[in-house]
């Protein structure tokens, strides 16, 4: 048996976990400060309040990303069909790219992203639109795919009832899997903290707060940088039932963006910003008045009168420079800097660090 310890219960350290745990001779602990199933979350813990949803990043000559992704898209796809109580809901996303972004940016050239090209553009069930679908004295074009919203909080309690039905008990002496509160401030503090004894791995799922344990490399410290992002959840009294996302050019508000994710249960996902290094909790209040004057200019055919705000999410995407650290140094396994794309990109993630475990299994085999 193998004994691994997971640092992190964000959605990349629980789908990892997960995985890892799909094989019966290992043997694993998550150790966090904070669950999804706490009461209250700090900033620094962004997966419970994500939006969330698959609309890869990757650029057209980024495969590797490209390749992660694609395994979350039918991962989620397959969910939607066989586990309703997952909280994951299939959904039509489209993308809207207004003129100014288009003459602005694009500089006159339609530009699409590397999931509506090729052979996954049939996977993803990509269509452009016909200019009589959208308003053509704001929008230069528009696509769409087949997507889908997470319902964070469902979804993350529903990879730990996972993992449970996959040990063989509640805290029993003989359970391949434990919960375990607390923190680090170094990984190899880890090792010691596994249920069943010292653990043999570690697998590094932190995020953000990499940065913070004492043993990570000092250059690798500062290439991990915040993202603020902030949403509003709102009732859902527009009337609108796809995922859409407006591609929009304001050089007075550059970081600002535009987006809404429906969910089942009657919310609207609102957002959002992309402010890089910039961790502040204070929203500023004009903000929500600019993005309402967005709506009703790009988005007319919804009802955005009255509009009903529950709540306003803060969080720090956890970035690194030179994208994701997915490798294995010594007996620890480091998987982290992701960014905006933790939900998308899990699955993927989890599949290459299943990967150097079982590297790291077979040579200690030798």
């Amino acid at each position: 048996m193998t004994k691994i310890v997971v640092v992190g219960a964000g959605v990349i350290g629980l789908t990892t976990a997960l995985e890892l745990l799909k094989d019966p001779t290992n043997q694993v602990t998550i150790v966090a400060k904070q669950f999804p199933t706490d009461f209250e979350h700090s900033s620094v813990y962004t997966s419970p309040i994500a939006g969330a949803n698959w609309l890869s990043f990757a650029d057209d000559d980024d495969t590797f990303t490209q390749n992660i992704d694609k395994v979350g898209y039918k991962k989620y796809r397959e969910l939607i069909k066989n586990a309703p109580e997952a909280g994951v809901t299939p959904r039509t996303d489209i993308t809207y790219v207004t003129k100014e972004k288009f003459e602005a940016i694009y500089k006159g050239v339609k530009t699409l992203p590397w999931y509506c090209k090729g052979e996954f553009s049939k996977v993803v069930g990509f269509r452009e639109l016909d200019p009589s679908e959208y308003n053509t004295s704001k929008i230069a074009y528009a696509y769409q795919i087949n997507g889908l919203v997470v319902r964070t909080s469902y979804y993350m309690t529903y990879l730990i009832n996972e993992m449970w039905k996959l040990s063989r008990g509640f805290e029993t002496p003989s359970s391949r899997f434990s919960l375990r509160r607390g923190s680090v401030t170094k990984i190899s503090d880890a090792y010691s903290l596994h249920h069943l004894g010292t653990a043999d791995l570690v697998i590094n799922c932190t995020g953000l707060l990499s940065r913070e344990l004492e043993d990570i490399e000092i250059e690798e410290k500062r290439r991990i940088y915040p993202v603020r992002g902030i949403v509003f959840v709102a009732e859902n009294t527009t009337g609108m039932k796809c995922n859409s996302f407006v591609d929009i050019f304001d050089p007075k508000y550059p970081d600002e963006k535009l987006y809404f994710m429906p969910r089942r249960e009657g919310e609207l996902i609102m957002g959002g910003v992309f402010q890089e290094n910039e961790e502040s909790k204070v929203v500023d209040p004009t903000f929500i008045v600019r993005m309402i004057t967005r709506c009703k200019k790009y988005l007319s055919q919804y009802n955005w009168d009255d509009l009903k705000i529950v709540r306003t999410q803060v969080g720090y995407r956890p970035f690194r420079e030179g994208g994701y650290r997915i490798e294995r140094v010594g007996k620890v396994i480091h998987c982290y800097g992701v960014g905006a794309a933790g939900f998308q990109s899990s699955w993927g993630c989890a599949e290459r660090v299943v990967g150097l475990v079982n590297q790291y299994k077979s040579k200690s085999k030798l």
